[in-house]
């Protein structure tokens, strides 16, 4: 029954997708054939038989293409024995059957118990199977699976090559540019990055030794592919965290929308480490300072790189790159680090959205329960672990800020979020709210609600499954046990208020809007303060003024 409605569901359902496939498999085909035409030995069989032909010699191969379909459909009176003992059979000779020269030889080869149920034209025909079969094996190879060349895509590549290097050997970084974004269609910063890989150098290059490289290296990948080659290094088949610095460099140098931090060499770094941690956060979903292939391949990376080319505001590319998001994150650091030591103390860190995570998350946090501190410093969280931090905070959409979260929640780490840990991290919100005179809210009602959005199995048994399918609702989940004023927040939001931020940015994601939004607070605090400044300036010269 299942094969019978599978069929039928192909057949009526998915004419499209047979479409698709037909069209696919005839690209196939003419690639081979042209590979096919292009051997040496296919030519020259070509050459003999239009030569046969021109002179009016015979040729099987040409009279009778197809002469082994046509003795199959024939010898309907052969057994399957018969079949089984034919000439061709490996195990009764040479792979290549001898020629026969008559109608006699052949007959020899028949058993006389088959001998009498054949008709002299069907042996007639099995000669004629014997004949085709030996002009078959002049046919050279023509499927090669690991050396697959698009002929009419490698011409249109050597073009470019040429227009670009011209009659010069050596081309600088500024035309070779057009190499990177039209023949290997990478982003424009991978330049540099590039031409150090082919020469050692990115001063110049020259046409020889790129297009060595081009047909050893680049020519069988696609464009994602070569980004990834170029990016890591040659010894390895991952990228690490170093290997984002050459490239950061240079778009700190060259994109038009960072060129007002060429005077400030420390924030240059920062935004640039912010940026790299950004990505491997991301990217890197075992936390091991190691993007594969096939976590860059996954991502979105290599798109953002392509419209990091293209696009003059910084700001505009929200992911990975945004300045104002990295002004957010430095500042939210600096304002914790009262010693500016760039190292975070539990005291100064438990300060974060004005006290608002509860004490028992901070104990869990610093113990590194949920995530290993890269800080070389005991008991300090490092500036690397405080982005991997507030990004999971700000946006618990997020696989990784999932996973960062339920680790907290999950006292005996068995996989499992039962009611007893969760009311565990409620108790102190609840307190807290008690002595702000704030209503409590029922932790009954807020369970009822989380098992009908969450749908565990087992009653206030969540799984960190059941949180990956239902990605809305986690951030409401952990809010409700680590953090008092998102919980507050919550409770007290307005419906139309946060339909109107829906719609007015509809591709924000948690993240950007908390960014934004910061980023319009800061921007006001400090422009506050420079009018305070000038207005304090003002009265003294005018004290000045009244003295003389």
């Amino acid at each position: 029954m299942f094969q019978k409605s599978y069929s039928e569901g192909v057949g009526a359902g998915f004419p499209l997708t047979q479409n698709i496939r037909y069209q696919l498999a005839k690209t196939r085909v003419d690639d081979l054939f042209i590979k096919w035409l292009t051997i040496p030995q296919t030519q020259k069989l070509v050459h003999q038989l239009i030569k046969d032909v021109r002179e009016g010699k015979q040729n099987n191969l040409i009279t009778q293409p197809n002469a082994f379909f046509t003795n199959k459909m024939t010898m309907s009176g052969m057994s399957q024995s018969a079949l089984l003992s034919s000439p061709n059979k490996k195990s009764q000779g040479p792979s290549t059957p001898p020629r026969a020269d008559s109608f006699h030889e052949i007959k020899q080869r028949i058993p006389e118990d088959l001998s009498q149920s054949l008709t002299q034209s069907q042996i007639i025909q099995k000669k004629l199977y014997v004949d085709d079969v030996q002009n078959y094996d002049l046919v050279p190879q023509f499927y090669f699976p690991t050396q697959e060349i698009n002929l009419q895509l490698q011409q249109e590549q050597n073009k470019i090559i040429n227009e670009i290097f011209g009659k010069t050997e050596n081309i600088d970084a500024n035309h070779f540019e057009q190499i990177t974004t039209n023949l290997c269609g990478l982003c424009k910063y991978l330049t540099r990055i590039l031409m150090t890989a082919v020469e050692g150098t990115s001063n110049k290059i020259s046409k020889t030794a790129f297009i060595k490289y081009w047909n050893q290296q680049l020519s069988q990948k696609e464009p994602k592919q070569r980004c990834f080659h170029i990016l890591k290094k040659a010894k390895n088949d991952f990228i690490q965290f170093d290997d984002f610095k050459p490239f950061m460099k240079i778009l700190l140098e060259q994109h038009p929308g960072l060129e007002f931090l060429q005077a400030t060499p420390e924030f240059q770094e920062r935004y640039a480490e912010t940026v790299i941690h950004r990505i491997f956060f991301q990217l890197c979903r075992k936390d091991n300072n190691k993007i594969t292939w096939r976590d860059f391949k996954s991502s979105n990376l290599f798109d953002i790189l392509d419209i990091l080319g293209k696009e003059d505001d910084i700001n505009k590319i929200r992911q990975y790159f945004s300045y104002e998001h990295f002004y957010v994150i430095y500042c939210k650091f600096w304002e914790l680090d009262g010693d500016h030591d760039f190292h975070i103390s539990k005291e100064d860190f438990s300060r974060y959205s004005s006290h608002g995570l509860s004490r028992k998350v901070v104990d869990r946090i610093f113990d590194q329960v949920p995530r290993r501190f890269r800080s070389q410093i005991d008991q300090k969280m490092s500036y690397e672990d405080f982005i991997y931090f507030i990004l999971c905070e700000e946006d618990k959409t997020t696989i990784q800020s999932i996973e960062y979260w339920f680790k907290i929640i999950d006292l005996d780490d068995n996989g499992i979020i039962t009611g007893f840990e969760m009311d565990y991290f409620y108790e102190e919100l609840k307190q807290r709210m008690d002595y702000l005179n704030h209503e409590p809210i029922l932790f009954h009602d807020f369970v009822c609600q989380m098992v009908d959005l969450l749908h565990p199995e087992n009653d206030i048994l969540f799984k960190l499954s059941h949180f990956k399918q239902n990605l809305t609702v986690c951030g409401v989940f952990f809010n409700f046990l680590t953090n008092l004023n998102k919980l507050i927040a919550y409770e007290n939001r307005d419906p139309f208020q946060v339909r109107n931020d829906i719609v007015d940015h509809p591709d924000f994601t948690d993240w950007d809007r908390f960014a934004f939004q910061e980023y319009v607070r800061l921007a006001m605090e400090e422009e506050n303060q420079e009018q305070g400044e000038v207005f304090e300036g003002d009265i003294i010269w005018d004290n000045e003024d009244s003295k003389q």
